[in-house]
């Protein structure tokens, strides 16, 4: 991988955790506090700069309105002078969904498809529908079974599904083939807002958290790409859960570049939420 010319897309549904992560980020690499820092401003800084003030007041920021013609970009150095650019193509993340069901995907997203060398897939596991094990489950009473019966519910794509059909979907357009497992495309899984999972699954290093949640979506990745090719990491962009009404006055206090943190696929917590980066250029 060239080290001067890293695109690094950002993939994500809406809540996937993109727009707190994408604010934090901004701003502690224009703070310059961690090992890399912003060459060049964003063209339109509006979505970074409006995340991080709700952030400094305490606030988590709302669900993000971004044109479907329009990407944001970061584009970064590390300490050597190795360039890489972060292109989120959906920040808000409702066009992920539209990918998936309509199977096609607009101009913008191909353009940042054929441009990027490295992906990152934001997962949150605390939203995953649980797959119901209708093996050892116990019959149901003849109650349920009549509410059953009364109550169609449009069929739905699984989890696992909807996450596969993306990442083929999206291998597809770079025009890259499966046959061999890819050694040329970095893959970062982010479970994202980590600090919603229970103590016992924190405990647990990401990729097991993933192969139990999703165990689909994980026999995929692994079945797709090479070992040292793909990470799972764990992220918490904020490390609390924020109202987007009433501030959090702790977290005013102490501000936002002092919380955060990711958990490394080795299982070890780390504040430099820029760490991130290095999964996917080192």
């Amino acid at each position: 991988m060239d080290a001067t010319n890293n695109t690094i897309l950002i993939i994500g549904g809406p809540n996937a955790g993109k727009t707190h992560f994408g604010g934090q980020l901004y701003g502690r690499l224009n703070a310059r506090t961690e090992s890399y820092k912003i060459t060049s401003p964003p063209e339109d800084l509006t979505i970074f700069q409006e995340v991080l003030d709700n952030l400094n007041d305490g606030k988590s920021s709302g669900h993000t309105n971004v044109s479907a013609h329009k990407t944001l970009e970061l584009e970064i150095e590390d300490g050597s002078g190795a360039k890489s650019v972060f292109s989120f193509p959906d920040y808000g993340g409702e066009q992920v969904r539209t990918i998936v069901h309509d199977r096609r995907i607009n101009k913008v997203w191909k353009e940042q498809i054929d441009k990027s060398n490295a992906w990152m897939l934001f997962v949150r596991l605390d939203e995953i529908t649980m797959i119901e094990d209708v093996v050892n489950r116990g019959l149901p009473d003849q109650e349920v079974l009549r509410n059953r019966n009364e109550k169609t519910e449009p069929m739905t794509l699984s989890d696992t599904a909807f996450y596969t059909e993306l990442l083929q979907i999206l291998l597809y357009i770079k025009k890259i083939g499966v046959k061999q497992k890819i050694a040329n495309l970095k893959l970062t899984v982010v479970l994202s807002c980590w600090d919603l999972l229970p103590d016992g699954d924190q405990n647990k290093i990401p990729e097991e958290i993933l192969q139990d949640k999703v165990p689909g979506l994980f026999s995929y990745i692994t079945s797709t790409w090479k070992q040292e090719t793909y990470n799972v990491i764990g992220l918490s962009s904020i490390e609390k859960t924020l109202s987007d009404k009433e501030s959090d006055h702790d977290f005013v206090k102490k501000g936002p570049e002092n919380f955060g943190y990711v958990i490394t696929s080795a299982g070890q917590k780390e504040t430099d939420l820029t760490l991130t980066i290095s999964t996917l250029i080192g």
